[in-house]
């Protein structure tokens, strides 16, 4: 800091009273950090001489208010030896103000005023001016102190954010530090083996440079409203886990999607830095750090996230595709069984005679083909609206078993022919449905059922089709069994009387 008396070198000021021009406040240049022990003191030696006359004083006394609660002494060290407790946020009232002065009055200063630093609504810090002298203060030096608490609030409320119980964190990221980040980031983005480990360890590699509480890999899903937890991925292909399927709302997660830059996210509790990461415009995925305390990243934070961002990204990226690569040489590899494993379900339809035993082994080969929990067949017997649900190794007849409305479900607007495929995503699971057709008519529906999101694709999709093709002649004459009248005798074929 700048000695504020040196003609034409003078700091900023601000302020200014109802009582005439008021008092000038030195303020700290760009660059400066009230952090700084030094800068500090000088500030602090500088607030005092530029007030003396506007709010005359012997004793002049700042705290903070840190966002993460309580009250630092920020000057002069001696008065920490005092022990004087001063009230802290929320709802600082006059009262309270009144009882400290009251004290320090007491303690040979007869003319003492307190008044609050807050800035857009919270209390950043208080400030003391006491006077030996009684009657020094009366309403314009009120007026005077709360003005200059009202220039300084800023200030103190910049500090407030960085402060925490172990000391404050730098207002600029160092030359060296930021070099020791981005390598730190190169290195670990080289040889991480999984997501899981890329995550970890570039949470450690930042821990230094921007501390936070948890760092987190995501890669949006097909919408803007479901994402993946990649950074907790172990391994393999994505969307496996249903636990670290998460919505776009998640830690504000969405608000990146249209962004360029950097973005303080809102998650809820706390505070969360977010930054894109993109390949030529692509969005590939999203890099968050988050914290329970609030107003803890800054804007100087976020242009160093987004560095590091542009060098994970294409790990990142890497692993997307690794996962999909997975995922497509497990469909080669069905597709590859396809014909054999149709072929038994036909062999199946055509020489097995109990309905329970046939339904059981094509459940069993549809499984090889398509990855799902439950088989179900809704049959309609009757009335369009309802639906027999029949599952696999059933023993019951149909009439016998429960029928449900389908309504507006996709699963009724597949039976009434609106559609012949739906894939329908719900929290939790993914429902596959073909309409089962025999002579261009809809008999039912084929409904395959995974208990994890994002299961099935379109190749998925055309293998139900060509199961529910190949079943449904077969449902067909169960379900005609099930809803045909029964065939009146002729009467020579009738038992005779006896």
């Amino acid at each position: 800091m700048r000695d504020h008396d040196r003609s034409g070198d003078a700091p900023p000021t601000g302020g200014a009273s109802p009582f005439g021009e008021g008092p000038l406040v030195p303020l700290l240049r760009p660059g400066e950090d009230p952090a700084d022990p030094v800068t500090l003191l000088t500030w602090h030696e500088a607030l005092s001489g530029a007030l003396a006359s506007d709010v005359p004083h012997q004793l002049f006394g700042l705290w903070l208010y840190p966002t993460s609660g309580g009250a630092v002494l920020l000057a002069p060290e001696a008065l920490a030896a005092d022990g004087l407790l001063v009230p802290e946020p929320p709802s600082i009232g006059r009262e309270q103000l009144a009882l400290v002065e009251e004290l320090v009055a007491g303690a040979g200063y007869r003319s003492t005023t307190c008044v609050v630093a807050a800035d857009a609504g919270s209390e950043v810090g208080l400030l003391m001016f006491a006077a030996l002298d009684a009657g020094s203060h009366g309403p314009r030096e009120r007026a005077a102190a709360q003005l200059a608490a009202d220039a300084v609030a800023p200030i103190l409320a910049q500090l407030a954010r960085r402060w925490r119980a172990e000391g404050v964190r730098p207002m600029h990221h160092s030359e060296g530090a930021v070099a020791e980040a981005l390598g730190g980031a190169g290195d670990v983005a080289a040889n991480a083996r999984t997501p899981r480990e890329l995550s970890r360890a570039l949470s450690r590699v930042l821990a230094g440079t921007i501390p936070h509480s948890e760092l987190e890999l995501l890669v949006p899903g097909t919408s803007e409203d479901r994402w993946y937890r990649i950074g907790e991925h172990p391994g393999g292909p994505l969307w496996g886990d249903p636990d670290l399927v998460v919505p776009g709302s998640h830690a504000g997660v969405a608000q990146l999607i249209a962004a360029r830059g950097p973005v303080m996210l809102s998650p809820g509790a706390g505070s969360a830095l977010g930054v894109p990461l993109t390949m030529a415009d692509r969005l590939v995925g999203a890099l968050v750090l988050t914290s329970g305390t609030e107003h803890q990243f800054s804007e100087e934070d976020g242009v160093l996230l987004m560095r590091i961002g542009q060098i994970v990204a294409p790990r990142v990226d890497a692993f997307v595709m690794a996962g999909h690569l997975q995922v497509l040489r497990g469909h080669v590899a069905a597709q590859r069984s396809l014909p054999s494993r149709m072929a038994r379900v036909l062999e199946t339809l055509a020489t097995v005679t109990d309905p329970a035993e046939a339904t059981r082994r094509i459940e069993s080969e549809a499984s090889a083909m398509l990855a799902f929990d439950e088989m179900w067949f809704a049959l309609m017997l009757g009335d369009p609206s309802r639906v027999a649900m029949l599952r696999p190794g059933e023993q019951r007849a149909l009439p016998d078993l429960p029928q449900v409305a389908t309504g507006e479900t996709p699963l009724g607007r597949v039976v009434r022919g609106e559609h012949a495929t739906i894939v329908a995503d719900q929290p939790g699971r993914t429902d596959l449905i073909v309409a089962l057709k025999v002579a261009g008519r809809v008999i039912g529906a084929m409904l395959l059922v995974s208990r994890k999101e994002g299961m099935f694709d379109g190749s998925d999709e055309e293998i139900a089709r060509g199961l529910a093709a190949a079943v449904a002649p077969y449902l067909e004459i169960l379900r005609r069994d099930a809803v045909a009248p029964p065939v009146p005798l002729p009467g020579w074929k009738r038992s005779p009387r006896r």
